[in-house]
């Protein structure tokens, strides 16, 4: 997607999820492709695809439109880890 529709988007996330006591720190990154979610707890989690890994519900009606546990995905890793168990480069 274009950029300004994805800083609208991340926008937006900051801001729900702000009004639940979580602040949302976004780093972009000119020399890697990866995306990471890092927990001040130390957890960590990479995602091969991003975020934007749920595929499209087929219209309105169908089933995971509004649960997404109901919805198909597409191909990705995930991983997970703690940072008590990684190596600082």
């Amino acid at each position: 997607g274009n950029r300004t529709e994805q800083l609208s988007a991340l926008n937006e996330i900051k801001l729900s999820l702000r009004s639940h006591g979580v602040l949302l720190e976004v780093e972009y990154s000119s020399s890697i492709h990866d995306r990471e979610i890092r927990f001040n707890n130390g957890w960590q989690i990479k995602i091969g695809r991003g975020l934007d890994y749920f595929k499209k519900p087929q219209g309105c009606f169908s089933l995971g439109y509004c649960d997404f546990d109901l919805r198909p995905c597409r191909e990705t890793t995930v991983d997970i880890f703690h940072n008590k168990h990684t190596k600082k480069l």
